[in-house]
């Protein structure tokens, strides 16, 4: 297996998994940009999220009676060497300091059928 290669998947450069973590307010701007930006982010999920902890504001009066912000998390499998292209477009896109994101490698990827 050449080092530069995804294990499960000979012959694929590296891949990572993108994780944002996002107001719900903002949901639809988030998935316009990944549908505008399919090319480099070829599919995403997404689901419900409760924000907790020090960074985290809370946006609405319910948010702040329940003592956490309402959110999403989105994520995507792409290429290693996109993840940059990718950052500086949604930094254009939604400039928002609400928004986290994080990077994990994908040791493995397929289906199971």
């Amino acid at each position: 297996m050449n080092p530069i290669e995804t294990p499960s998947l000979p012959g694929i450069p590296p891949l990572v998994a993108l994780h944002l973590a996002f107001p719900a307010a903002i949901e639809e701007d988030v998935v316009d940009f990944c549908h505008e930006h399919s090319s480099l982010l070829p599919g995403f999920s997404m689901f419900a999220a409760e924000g907790f902890g020090a960074s985290g504001r809370l946006l609405t009066a319910v948010e702040t009676v329940r003592g956490r912000s309402r959110g999403r998390v989105l994520f995507s499998i792409l290429a290693a060497a996109d993840v940059d292209a990718v950052l500086v477009a949604l930094r254009r896109a939604i400039p928002s300091a609400d928004v986290s994101y994080w990077t994990t490698p994908v040791t493995q990827f397929g289906r199971l059928a």
